[in-house]
């Protein structure tokens, strides 16, 4: 049966959920160049020099015509051709200079626009100076008219001087032929002729004469080519800069442009940042458990049991919805040895180990906590046990299981094998074939076995380690651990057969465990029932709360907490382990001995 497609508008819902989580992830990229861009744009209007416009009106008027018809023309419309004509001649140099010469200074350019369809255009001049810019725009109409008028009678004058010279020739040949014919026998052929030529030649100069004194009123009248509709006046505000509006620009290309670069940045980010991403990331294997942060956890640096301190917290109900993982996964393939690792230090699996375990306790599984990441041992400071007898004592036979086992007060199911003295030779170490004995003999009276492991990319003890594990978690921070790291630690794993069953999202995003931040709606977690949690566990000897993950969540600092139960008494279901001596220090007899440098390891 083919699964149903995702419903188009919950496509859509999770597309703006993905980006506003990358503007989350990135409101500083975004606030930082809406801030420059807001600034850069109130620093040009503060520098700009204010700038005013004004505008004249002229209508353009076609003049008489040289026809020598005698009307005027003046009120007749104007082609578009002749309107484009008129409006380029406003800003040549003939205008420009008469406009100059009106001024009696260099004269500012001038911008002219047709207004609608209408034979009117607009003459428009930008100055510093607002009394400069009317006068300007003002004299560049009265140029153009100027100009225009006298390019109109010199071409008058040149038609009328046409005309006069034709009038003069005609004069003299009827001059000449009237002398001929005074010559000639009347009634002759040739008088005849001549009779004719000098009625024409009348006839032309009648005609000559009348367009001369068309023409001649034409100019008379001197019909204007245009008039100002619209007398520019002095503007009061700037028309640049506009404050309001440069201001709003700038901040929307500074908002543009922050936005493209935050989707940038988080395109070439190779971090995991969701659940999503990390399925896209190890596909088949399963995301099994989404821990939020641990919002009471203040120092990393100390240790925190959240499960123990605040069992009713989101990020506890996160480590229950894990152990609920697993045990549905362990019905079709049992697990006795979950070995948890990461791919780097600081991903949060030493708190994911601690914590699981204290869950699957409080479920009634027997459990043991084993510490195996002999590089940087932690374990046993989440619940405030010693460290100078553990595993490495048992492997190096200087001490029984029996006697570096240690349970866990208030909780009767729970038991530590802490990590012990940090050997040289971890790695050989954990290949021995005691490592097997031990890993054997605990799974025969625990019903899981919880083993904290170094990281995968540094040092190869969780490769090693992995012979002996059921199934193995890998535990990946958001925000931290890159696709390529935690894809190299698939792929390590993988080679050697290891059984990665599934991986845990540490510090999941609010969009992935919403349901964990949203716990307290429904069974009523809130701030102050924590801080009495806190309290009443203060009184039982355990750990104090402090945020996220000092493995790779959050820590406070652990108080003894080796002390019987309410009774005096410990639960005795588990047949072997020791009590620590109560106030014992926490903190391990042995040195601890870092990752080596090359192993790009720092705190877990």
């Amino acid at each position: 049966m083919s699964e149903r497609a995702p419903d188009p508008e919950i496509r859509q819902e999770i597309r703006l959920l993905d980006f506003w989580a990358i503007l989350r992830r990135r409101k500083y990229v975004v606030l930082l160049t809406l801030v420059v861009g807001v600034a850069a744009a109130v620093g040009i209007v503060v520098l700009q020099t204010p700038q005013y416009t004004s505008t004249t009106q002229l209508l353009f008027l076609a003049q008489n015509s040289s026809t020598g018809s005698g009307s005027s023309n003046s009120n007749s419309g104007l082609s578009s051709g002749q309107l484009a004509t008129d409006i380029q001649l406003i800003q040549s140099g003939p205008v420009k200079a008469e406009a100059a010469k009106l001024l009696g200074r260099a004269s500012p350019i001038a911008t002219v626009a047709e207004i609608g369809t209408t034979s009117v255009a607009s003459i428009s001049v930008t100055s510093p100076n607002a009394a400069l810019a009317a006068k300007a725009a003002n004299a560049y109409a009265k140029a153009y008219i100027i100009v225009n008028n006298r390019q109109y009678l010199s071409s008058q004058v040149a038609a009328e001087s046409s005309l006069q010279k034709q009038l003069t020739a005609i004069n003299d040949s009827i001059a000449t032929l009237t002398n001929q014919l005074n010559g000639t026998k009347v009634g002759s052929t040739a008088a005849s002729t001549m009779s004719g030529q000098l009625t024409g030649l009348y006839s032309q100069q009648a005609a000559l004469q009348q367009q001369l004194n068309a023409m001649q009123a034409a100019t008379s009248q001197n019909s204007a080519s245009g008039q100002i509709a619209q007398l520019a006046t002095v503007s009061g505000k700037p028309s640049s800069p506009k404050k309001t509006t440069d201001i709003l620009i700038g901040a929307a290309a500074g908002l543009l442009l922050g936005l493209g670069l935050a989707l940038l940045r988080d395109h070439l980010d190779d971090r995991v940042r969701g659940k999503d991403q990390l399925e896209q990331v190890v596909p088949g294997i399963p995301v099994l458990g989404l821990i939020p942060v641990i919002g009471e956890w203040r120092d990393p640096k100390n240790p925190y049991l959240v499960a123990q301190t605040h069992p009713k917290s989101p990020p506890t109900e996160a480590y229950r919805g894990l152990r609920t993982s697993i045990q549905f996964m362990s019905l079709e393939n049992p697990t006795k040895v979950l070995q948890i690792t990461s791919p780097s230090a600081g991903d949060g699996k030493t708190t994911t180990s601690a914590n699981l375990a204290w869950i699957m306790a409080e479920a009634g599984q027997r459990v043991v906590l084993v510490g195996c990441d002999l590089r940087r041992p932690r374990i046993h400071e989440f619940f405030g046990l010693p460290n100078d007898i553990g595993f490495t004592s048992v492997l190096l036979g200087e001490t029984e299981l029996e006697d570096a086992l240690l349970r866990v007060p208030n909780q009767s199911h729970l038991q530590v094998l802490p990590t012990g003295p940090v050997p040289p030779n971890p790695s050989e170490l954990l290949s021995s074939a005691k490592t097997h004995e031990v890993f054997k003999n605990l799974t025969a009276f625990a019903d899981i076995v919880v083993v904290d492991s170094a990281p995968v990319l540094p040092v190869t003890d969780a490769a090693v380690l992995s012979t002996h594990a059921d199934a193995i978690l890998l535990v990946v921070s958001a925000g931290m651990d890159r696709r390529r790291d935690i894809v190299r630690s698939v792929e390590m794993l993988n080679q050697i057969n290891a059984p990665v069953v599934g991986t845990v999202l540490n510090r999941a995003p609010e969009t992935d465990s919403y349901a964990y931040y949203h716990y307290h709606y429904g069974y009523g977690y809130s701030e102050r029932s924590s801080a009495e949690e806190a309290k009443a566990a203060g009184k039982r000897g355990t750990p104090t709360p402090a945020s996220t993950n000092g493995d790779g969540n959050v820590s406070g600092s652990p108080t003894p907490a080796n002390v019987p139960d309410e009774e005096g008494e410990y639960d005795g279901r588990l047949s072997i382990g020791r009590h620590a001596n109560p106030g014992q220090p926490t903190t391990p007899s042995s040195p601890t001995t870092q990752y080596p440098p090359e192993s790009g390891v720092g705190p877990s």
